[in-house]
């Protein structure tokens, strides 16, 4: 028998399941609902992609690529951006307007990163009991030569935790995904 504690644990398969007496492990279909939101602004354009949503206490907080590509020709037209969006019910979205960063003169929008790691920027809160309160949200996003770490008090100001990739080996692509584990 396998101890977990209190722990939540996803039943994938019966290493956790000492017994399946009258219970079946089965994979449900998705079902498609409404949608939560739609990347219609000028900064996220036609490509936006790379969403990462976590529940940090009340909210749920989401973080994805702003990008743009001519169809014809499949030259960005603009750099990428990494915008944030919040929900209090994972369903209903809003982009708060942050003033952080320009697009076409304004920065009335929700853009939180530009730079380095734009592409697959994927954050996490950092539960590590130890963490400054500066660092309480972290993230890594690809760059030249790695991965690159960021650090941000609130989820929303970020910053360069080191100008050099803290991982240079490896494949990185999609969401390149860290996390405190205090096992």
């Amino acid at each position: 028998m396998r101890n977990i504690g209190s722990q939540l644990e996803l039943f994938t398969d019966d290493w956790l399941i000492a017994e399946t007496r009258n219970v079946e492990l089965r994979l449900h279909n998705p079902v498609p609902q409404e949608v939560s939101i739609v990347f219609n602004q000028p900064w996220e354009g036609n490509s936006s992609g790379y969403v990462t949503v976590f529940k940090d206490d009340a909210c749920f907080r989401m973080y994805y690529r702003g990008s743009n590509h001519d169809l014809e020709t499949g030259e960005a037209t603009h750099p990428e951006f990494t915008c944030y969006a919040e929900s209090t019910d994972g369903v209903n979205w809003v982009r708060p307007q942050l003033s952080l960063f320009e697009f076409n003169g304004s920065k009335q929008n929700n853009i939180v990163w530009s730079g380095v790691g734009t592409h697959n920027f994927t954050p996490f809160r950092d539960t590590n009991p130890n963490c400054p309160r500066e660092e309480s949200y972290k993230a890594l996003g690809v760059g030249d030569g790695g991965l690159y770490a960021f650090k941000s008090p609130d989820g929303v100001r970020w910053q360069l935790m080191s100008r050099r990739p803290v991982i240079t080996k490896g494949a990185f692509d999609s969401q390149n995904l860290a996390f405190w584990d205090n096992v």
